[in-house]
């Protein structure tokens, strides 16, 4: 246990610590001796007494990290007795990462042991349900009116999920209070049917009366099978908003597996459900866009109801890919010129609009909007470029900032933490402090955190700072040609060309070489540890695939065999690296080779359009930077044949 007076005296060091150390900053030079000492103590902080802890702090002088040792001391083993010194250092470290977890570890201990006075004093608002809930049931316990609580309970209740233990005492005072009305009862199990936890809605429909147990059967019967819809005997209209609530949903989700049913069911449901205008619109547009992504023969239909309707982009783009597929020119013409300006706003359809007059044989208009679209970095301002041979545009303005507000920024203490729990490879934390650094920073501020980072060569930082505020023109440092070594040497090895392997981890992981997605893809170049072992005919544990040597080497060997397998057509390449091969053969031309910029946007997979068009543009930047086009700020980077040239020139083939 540390002593009250103990806890405050080592505060005082750190205090002390931190201010010196902006004096020279990151230039000590024990500075590497500190974070070996700090790793050795930080492993045997368990064993320390106070006099041992005081004497490793005063050792360790100024060294950032201090506070981390003094978390994890005070993190062991807890006791009540230790709420002075608690205290203490949420008190020091307020609105810290250090002083979040040991808030919650402290808010979890006093859950345990039911104190609820000292709970309710440490509380602060959280994600957390379980400590939410645990929090609101201690109020009540402490006598506050359980009716200043009642929105609050029903937010929590009216989830997807289950929620946890921690949250049947409350849930039981405020049912108790007659606050749980069946508008909230459908409202849960419409949450759990539609992306949630459909195992709850069972115990759902208990919680409704007998005349409206079966909207809980319509929702559950139309989670587990969509078709369900069509059993219309099973739609009494007795209560027909929800019903064509259920009908809706199930609709929305029948088109993507049987879009013949989904029609069928829909042409009669428009006469015998009381569907909303909002409703209508809904079901319009996701028929729209599915049917156009097949190139049904209602898919038109569909989409014209669907944009009298709604406001949909997503209408709008789709209406647009199905004239492209028809290579329907004249209708493209039609459909962009007769839009209302804010939805073909985008320079998508400027460009699209160029291409159509191009095709129609009105040149000179085509070249009016190409020049326009062309005085843009992005996929379809490199296009335009392209296409008329004009250099392209990098718009690069490096940001400027003062060397004192780099300073500034740099002696805060959190920023120490943030380098130095980088230096010691813990990248997560290291995140967590540098996130709280610009918390606390305004915006001329935190656009230094970007520069500092770059400079820091924390080229993902960097990257997602800069795009959080907004400043987009830094192209150097937002396209830095980071891990330069590893990249360019694997790329060489299989012929790959470098610009593309660096588009590639761009686009996968800003160069966060400890990268995790949801489906597991790892490190720089995400990769599956299931790829990994196929192309290494070998198991690949998950923690390798976090080294850079391993995941550029293995990237660049997944490129290389994606390209035996697709004729070397890097676009086919580009798109199978985010949806796997056979997907996209499954989207091949059906009768003949289409233009490559048409077959992207028929790509009906969002994610893939949008990776492929972005892989494609920061292949051209890559291509800039190695190839040396970048020119001074504000300038235009001379255009050679490269990138976008090769990309029109490719055509998509019927078959591989």
């Amino acid at each position: 246990m540390l002593s009250s007076f103990f806890i405050l005296c080592v505060f005082s060091a750190v205090g002390f610590a931190q201010t010196s150390a902006a004096d020279d900053l990151f230039a000590m030079p024990d500075r590497e001796a500190q974070r070996a000492a700090f790793v050795r103590a930080e492993k045997r902080v368990w064993q320390m007494d106070n006099f041992a802890l005081m004497e490793t702090v005063q050792s360790l002088s100024d060294y950032p990290l201090i506070p981390y040792l003094i978390e994890r001391k005070l993190s062991d083993r807890l006791q009540l007795s230790d709420e002075e010194q608690v205290r203490a250092f949420l008190v020091q470290y307020e609105g810290t990462p250090l002083a979040r977890k040991l808030r919650r570890n402290w808010l979890q201990y006093l859950e345990q042991r039911q104190r609820a006075a000292l709970f309710v004093e440490f509380y602060t608002a959280t994600s957390d349900a379980a400590l939410a809930c645990a929090y609101l049931d201690f109020t009540v316990a402490l006598g506050t009116d359980i009716t200043r609580l009642y929105s609050q309970i029903a937010e929590l209740w009216t989830v997807a999920e289950s929620q946890p233990k921690q949250c049947d005492g409350i849930f039981k005072k405020w049912i108790a209070a007659n606050q749980l009305s069946e508008d909230l009862v459908l409202l849960r199990i419409q949450k759990a049917a539609d992306g949630g936890q459909h195992t709850l809605i069972p115990y759902l429909r208990t919680l409704l009366p007998k005349e409206k147990q079966y909207l809980a059967d319509l929702w559950q019967n139309t989670r587990r099978n969509p078709a369900y819809v069509k059993n219309s005997k099973a739609f009494i209209g007795q209560y027909p908003l929800i019903e064509a609530d259920i009908m809706s949903y199930g609709l929305t989700r029948l088109v993507w597996r049987d879009r013949n049913l989904a029609v069928q069911i829909m042409q009669k449901a428009e006469t015998s459900m009381v569907f909303t205008q909002a409703q209508r619109a809904h079901i319009y547009s996701r028929f729209g866009i599915k049917l156009a992504i097949d190139d049904h023969e209602a898919s038109e239909e569909y989409l014209l109801k669907a944009a009298a309707g709604a406001d949909d982009p997503e209408v709008m783009r789709w209406h647009l890919a199905y004239l492209l597929r028809q290579q329907d020119w004249a209708r493209v013409v039609l459909l962009i010129e007769n839009a209302a300006p804010q939805k073909v706003a985008a320079k998508k359809y400027s460009y699209w609009l160029a291409r159509a007059y191009e095709q129609l044989g009105r040149q000179d208009e085509a070249n009016i909007l190409y020049k326009q679209v062309a005085t843009h970095r992005h996929y379809y301002g490199f296009l335009a470029s392209a296409r008329v041979g004009l250099p392209y545009q990098l718009e690069n303005l490096p940001v400027v900032v003062p060397d004192e507000l780099v300073f500034k920024v740099k002696s805060l203490a959190s920023s120490q933490r943030a380098y130095e729990l980088r230096k010691l490879g813990r990248q997560h934390e290291a995140r967590l402090e540098w996130r709280h650094t610009q918390g606390q920073l305004d915006e001329d501020e935190k656009l230094a955190t970007a520069v500092i980072s770059s400079a820091w060569d924390w080229p993902d930082q960097a990257i997602f700072t800069f795009s959080r505020h907004g400043y987009l023109n830094d192209v150097t440092r937002r396209f830095p040609i980071a891990f330069a070594d590893i990249m360019v040497r694997e790329a060489n090895k299989k012929d790959i060309d470098p610009e593309w392997a660096f588009a590639i981890a761009r686009r996968e992981s800003s160069f966060m070489p400890d990268a995790v997605s949801p489906a597991n893809a790892r490190g720089l170049m995400q990769l599956l540890p299931s790829t990994a072992k196929y192309l290494e005919k070998r198991y690949i544990s998950s923690k390798r695939l976090l080294d850079a040597e391993t995941n550029v080497r293995l990237g660049n060997k997944y490129l290389r065999y994606l390209m035996d397998k697709l004729d070397n057509n890097q676009i086919l390449v580009s798109a199978s690296y985010n949806a796997g091969w056979r997907n996209v053969q499954k989207w091949l031309p059906q009768v003949e080779a289409l233009a490559s910029d048409i077959w992207v946007e028929l790509i009906p997979f969002r994610e893939t359009r949008n990776y492929v068009k972005a892989v494609t543009a920061y292949k051209q930047i890559y291509y800039a930077q190695l190839h040396n086009e970048v020119v001074l700020p504000g300038e235009m980077a001379l255009a050679k044949a490269s990138v976008f040239e090769r990309f029109i020139a490719t055509p998509i083939p019927v078959s591989l």
